[in-house]
């Protein structure tokens, strides 16, 4: 079985997207999209109406470019899946939080989002839990509830609201013994960018206690336009982000993606890229279950 994950599209700086046709021909099982999979041209709406109309276009912008387009045509044909969750530049802006706003802005991403990719939805939330033959995968909703760092610090319920850990955690306790549970995340766990679970030490204390001891279990995240494999916590994390990005400093095109393939006990992990340093090619035994 084949997942691939990826994020991070901005079709205003790098179009077209060839990247998408080399995903193609990779022939996923699941295509997992972690968030910013498009980008607002403004961070700073107030408006709802004007905040739909600005994702609705984006949204339809990104489905209509070829390489995307064509993609998403195959895995229909093949009855693969795709999923996906939002992540700040498709939700309200860089770095804002749905938490601290209106509550009719944040309703007005999500159902946008909705329309978009069609998710299974847990009532109006777009957390959910999809299972195969031999991994379950989780999606997290990072963004709705969500409270600056400075006021929620130590709160165990912070990112995820009271209701959704509840969930996830119950999601956790029910996957089968022996299947491969993936966590998907548009917030790096660890430290690598301005934000991070780790910024909330009572929530990354919570979701650390979850899986550390848990044989099988990682965590798949975005957000920062690299590619890393980390473990510091005792929790695995597989960061694939900047699938269709350019650089900063220099402006090149990143097209940065992983390949996660599954046996009945190993992973295999491929991480591509055109920066060297952030190419990875590592199997992961549940015998042991580290990096």
């Amino acid at each position: 079985m084949k997942i691939i994950s990826a994020s991070c599209s901005k079709l205003q700086q790098t179009n077209p997207q060839p990247v998408w046709n080399e995903i193609l021909n990779e022939k996923p099982d699941v295509l997992l999209l972690l968030g910013d999979n498009i980008y607002l041209d403004h961070d700073k709406h107030s408006d709802p109406n004007q905040l739909r109309k600005e994702l609705n276009r984006l949204y339809a912008n990104q489905f209509a470019e070829k390489n995307f387009a064509n993609l998403i045509s195959d895995l229909k044909s093949r009855n693969a899946k795709l999923i996906a969750i939002y992540d700040d530049h498709d939700f309200l802006g860089n770095n804002r939080y749905g938490g601290e706003h209106d509550p009719a802005l944040r309703e007005a991403a999500r159902e946008e989002f909705i329309k978009a990719f069609s998710p299974p939805v847990s009532g109006e939330d777009v957390y959910y839990k999809i299972s195969t033959e031999l991994v379950d995968i989780i999606l997290l909703d990072e963004r709705f509830y969500r409270l600056a760092p400075h006021t929620s610090r130590n709160d165990r319920d912070a990112i995820l609201g009271e209701a959704q850990w509840q969930w996830f955690e119950d999601a956790v306790s029910s996957t089968e013994n022996g299947k491969f549970l993936l966590i998907a995340s548009s917030t790096t766990l660890h430290t690598f960018g301005d934000e991070s679970w780790e910024q909330y030490p009572g929530a990354f204390g919570r979701m650390v206690n979850l899986l550390r001891d848990r044989v099988g279990a990682f965590i798949v995240s975005g957000d920062v336009h690299r590619n890393a494999l980390y473990d510091d916590s005792g929790v695995i994390e597989i960061v694939t982000s900047g699938v269709a990005r350019n650089g900063i400093v220099f402006g090149s095109p990143r097209k940065n993606y992983g390949v996660l393939t599954f046996s009945q006990n190993e992973m295999r992990v491929e991480l591509r890229s055109l920066k060297a340093g952030w190419r990875f090619d590592t199997t992961i035994s549940k015998n042991n279950w580290t990096l």
